[in-house]
């Protein structure tokens, strides 16, 4: 297996780099943020617009600093220890401001030395007392590329038609009264195309039953782990039917379809691995997204979205593999997954319609519209009877 798998990674690496790279400072710069500034950044690879293989790049952060913070103390605490709380608090709220500073310095001298090269490019920045504002743009292009819209004053993004790389970097400071501070936001984007020769009319619907049979020699592993179980999945809300993503609402998600709004079918099955397996769990998870990477780089042809992981999320259901519907009839397929503490889910799921995904999905046996079946022996308590 192990030779396979080095196969299968050696391929999808060739396979994806059959044209130049990303631009290497935009690389290095994403790379400082994830180690050094400790902010994710989500990598995704798409093709499912026509214009070829897109990646996509994107992170977002936020930090509060309270200017005058409340505390309750008690009215026997002496003025120093009082103190010492406020400067304490003071402290972090200094780091956390660092941190952003210093991110911010790498972002504004990448996207400096980058303007010169760059094919068009935006800079804007506003400072005042506490408020401030930067927004950053950077587009290359090559013969052939365009761009829809040059940006006016105070426009920093484009609608791109078929331009080869561009960034953004949008950042924002100033008081907020709900949270009693100043807020500090940043939204960083990267999008890289390459082109395929492959346009939308060439493309065939993704091949549902065929990207299964390319996993399926890893999700028998799973299942051969010690108490790993499977259900199955059954989703369904009828037109007309309402349910929310909210605290008292029934949903966790909701995805809606640009085909057949307002109605949707969800099928599939659900993996389950106790958490006791981690080690092994973590292992087969790399097999398994190394299978499914290596089907989409040699079916160029099928419109999909892949989102690069290295390990199951946490608490957050994570779709690895959307397999995008092409035509009226196609149903969609998303490869899913997470763990929690009860241990590791694998969702292989097709979809028609919107996509709800109820609230309490890795122990139901099926939701329809809004009525929960719950697997035996997992009802919540207030439902047992």
């Amino acid at each position: 297996m192990k030779k396979i798998l080095s196969a299968i990674l050696l391929a999808a690496i060739t396979s994806s780099a059959y044209t130049q790279k990303p631009n290497e400072r935009l690389t290095r710069l994403e790379e400082f943020m994830q180690k050094k500034s400790a902010v994710r950044i989500s990598h995704r690879q798409l093709n499912c617009t026509g214009r070829g293989i897109e990646h996509q790049w994107y992170t977002w952060f936020s930090e509060v600093t309270s200017k005058t913070p409340h505390f309750n103390f008690d009215e026997k605490i002496s003025e120093a220890a009082r103190q010492r709380v406020i400067e304490s608090y003071d402290s972090i709220n200094a780091a956390r401001h660092q941190r952003v500073v210093n991110m911010l310095d790498s972002i504004r001298l990448t996207f400096a030395l980058l303007g010169k090269d760059a094919s068009e490019s935006y800079t804007y920045e506003y400072h005042k007392g506490d408020i401030d504002t930067i927004k950053y743009t950077l587009a290359f292009r090559e013969e052939g590329d365009t761009l829809l819209f040059p940006p006016a004053t105070f426009t920093y993004r484009w609608e791109l038609v078929s331009a080869r790389e561009i960034a953004n970097f949008d950042y924002s400071r100033g008081y907020d009264s709900w949270q009693e501070g100043n807020v500090e936001k940043g939204q960083y984007t990267h999008l890289y195309s390459i082109p395929n020769g492959i346009t939308w009319d060439d493309m065939k619907p993704f091949d549902i039953e065929a990207f299964e049979a390319q996993i399926e020699p890893v999700l028998k592993s799973f299942k051969k782990l010690k108490g790993a179980k499977t259900y199955p999945v059954y989703w369904r809300h009828d037109e007309g039917f309402k349910d929310e993503v909210s605290k008292d609402g029934g949903l966790i998600q909701m995805t809606e379809s640009s085909k057949k709004p307002s109605l949707g079918l969800t099928t599939g099955t659900h993996y389950f691995i106790p958490a006791k397996h981690k080690e092994e769990a973590e292992e087969l998870y790399k097999q398994l997204i190394a299978l499914a990477y290596d089907y989409i780089n040699n079916h160029p042809e099928q419109p999909y979205r892949y989102k690069f992981t290295s390990h199951f999320s946490y608490i957050n259901l994570e779709d690895v593999v959307e397999g995008v519907d092409y035509g009226d009839d196609d149903d969609e397929y998303f490869l899913s997954c997470m763990f929690d503490n009860d241990g590791y889910h694998i969702l292989s799921l097709r979809n028609k319609g919107d996509r709800w995904v109820p609230c309490d999905y890795a122990i139901l046996k099926s939701y329809i519209n809004g009525e929960k079946v719950y697997l035996k022996g997992m009802e919540p308590k207030e439902d047992k009877k």
